[in-house]
């Protein structure tokens, strides 16, 4: 038996032995004493100034690196505080490692200092949620939050440990870590490959297809499988869309790639679709038409539940890492000995279809380069145009994103972080400091809106304490949205505007930053240089045209017009 341990010590042993570089969050008197151990063990504490964003830098850190976040938060008001970052990490399916203090268990439903209980709380937001109640099984279920943070589908758990478990500094408590193993003491399962008379099976059907499309998703990105898909769509001419993280997974400027913008009309009129690590959730309609064929023969591969729609009329369904088994089809065409059709009809309707596309985006920036104020149309594009290929880009401003994801050409699969189905706001401070820790020397930029500076902007400051050079581009529309779209959907609404033009710039430019007041449309290009330039955290204050909708919002009300 080992000798015994602190409840303190045996966190932070498990944090070194896992790698962990970084934690964040906000201190409490609950866990100070855990919180001195990390740092003694020389792991660095980013401390937030919202336990909310502390998990959103989890995240972030998670899923730019493909390894847990780690964040925490001391007993009820810290461990609330997290929720919202949670739920975003759990739809998101980032592996996030949170852990919160509670009081005593002794003092039990006695109106203790911040009663609380948390795992009951986070239940349906993480994968699975513990309160630890004996110091000696700290080790071990460290270490499962750890394994399965990371086990695909990636996504958060919480470990609960009450103060009297874990131990305080003037009163440590010890025990035998029982069920712990030593790092690399355990063996872990190969990935699932998938059954080879399936993958057969598929890739008959797929070589055989006239109008075949691939569709990857996050499944892709986890199981690092970028140059599979490439190598597998090459060799078989078929085109491909990516989505969600997995987007970039083959470069979005690759003569075989299918974008979001005119995908319908393809998805529409596919024979065989070969959907692969993704999940049909709301995003996808459900996998439902119109956004895909009635008339599509649907082949999944997943290596989760989720990645196998009962809502999708599946010929075939493929257990199996997408990595493993696209190396397995790969192999699988060069078996056959055939060569694959060359479908040039099919392939230059893609093609004809995506420079189509490309012009008219671009054609529609520049028709408003002249506009004032400026028209998030051309700001978008300025800002991809400007981006390095090996930009991290964070979604959150909803009105400006929509001009920009069409207009992106995703590079690398991990290169958009977003909300997923969670569609929370201001999570692109913590995600930016994350992801900018996790990939230091590349840009990181967040796209946020005046809302979300409200949500969250102050952990700007943190990022500004330790120096992280992320750019953080606002949208500054004065609302919660446009209120010009307010006004028309909910006229009796009261206003979710916000006092005008409000200068974020002079604000975090008080707390250190880089700073830049943006109002025409020829000092985006600039102000973005030096943003990026200054190595400093950098923050534009973007003054736009506020009456411009967002696509979506257009649609909803031709919808709302054209029923009057």
């Amino acid at each position: 038996m080992e000798e015994d341990i602190s409840g303190v010590d045996a966190v932070a042993r498990i944090l070194k032995e896992e790698g962990v570089g970084y934690v964040f969050g906000i201190h409490g008197s609950h866990i100070w004493a855990m919180l001195c151990r990390i740092c003694e063990a020389d792991i660095k504490m980013i401390h937030m100034r919202h336990e909310q964003s502390g998990v959103y830098a989890a995240d972030g850190w998670g899923r730019a690196s493909r390894k847990p976040g780690v964040c925490f938060g001391t007993a009820s008001p810290g461990l609330y505080n997290m929720v919202g970052g949670l739920a975003h990490a759990f739809h998101s399916r980032s592996p996030v490692v949170a852990i919160s203090g509670q009081h005593p268990t002794t003092q039990d439903g006695w109106g203790s200092w911040q009663e609380a209980y948390g795992a009951e709380a986070c239940r349906t937001i993480t994968k699975w949620s513990k309160r630890v109640t004996h110091t000696g099984q700290i080790s071990f279920w460290m270490q499962k939050a750890f394994r399965d943070s990371i086990s695909y589908p990636p996504g958060p758990v919480l470990v609960e440990i009450p103060s009297n478990i874990l131990g305080r500094m003037e009163t440590p408590v010890k025990a035998p870590q029982t069920g712990y193993v030593p790092k690399g003491g355990s063996a872990r399962p190969a990935p699932a490959s998938g059954d080879q008379a399936q993958i057969e099976q598929a890739v008959r059907l797929l070589m055989e297809a006239k109008k075949p499309i691939v569709v990857a998703g996050n499944g892709i990105y986890w199981a690092d499988a970028s140059e599979e898909l490439r190598a597998f769509v090459e060799l078989t001419r078929i085109p491909v869309h990516t989505r969600r993280i997995g987007r970039g997974a083959v470069r979005e400027d690759h003569p075989l790639t299918i974008a979001g913008g005119y995908r319908r009309p393809f998805f529409r009129d596919c024979d065989v679709m070969l959907v692969i690590g993704h999940q049909l959730n709301s995003l996808e309609n459900f996998g439902q038409p119109p956004t895909y064929g009635s008339h599509t023969q649907y082949i999944q591969v997943g290596e989760a539940d989720v990645e196998f729609s009962p809502l999708l009329p599946a010929k075939i369904s493929i257990r199996g890492n997408p990595k493993k088994v696209l190396k397995a089809m790969i192999d699988c065409v060069h078996s056959l000995g055939e060569d694959p059709p060359q479908r040039t009809e099919w392939l230059d309707q893609v093609a004809q279809t995506r420079e189509k596309y490309r012009r008219e985006q671009r054609e529609g920036a520049e028709a408003v380069r002249q506009a004032h104020p400026m028209n998030p149309r051309f700001i978008g594009q300025q800002i991809v145009d400007f981006l390095d290929d090996s930009a991290t880009i964070i979604y959150d401003s909803f009105t400006l994103v929509a001009f920009i994801t069409d207009r992106l050409e995703a590079k690398f699969a991990g290169q958009v972080l977003d909300a997923s189905t969670y569609g929370g706001v201001g999570h692109s401070i913590g995600m930016g400091i994350g992801a900018q820790l996790a990939r230091p020397g590349k840009q990181v930029i967040s796209i946020i809106g005046d809302a979300g500076i409200g949500v969250a902007g102050f952990d700007i400051e943190t990022a500004a304490r330790y120096n992280i050079p992320a750019v953080f581009f606002v949208f500054n529309n004065s609302g919660w949205m446009s209120t010009h779209y307010q006004k028309i959907i909910c006229p009796t609404m009261d206003s979710w505007g916000m006092l005008p033009d409000v200068r974020y710039d002079k604000i975090f430019a008080e707390m250190g930053c880089h700073t830049e007041l943006v109002t025409e449309a020829q000092q985006i290009r600039p102000a973005l240089e030096r943003a990026f330039n200054s190595g400093k955290t950098a923050v534009i204050n973007a003054i736009p045209d506020a009456a411009v909708l967002a696509p979506l919002h257009e649609a909803n009300i031709k919808k709302i017009r054209g029923g009057t």
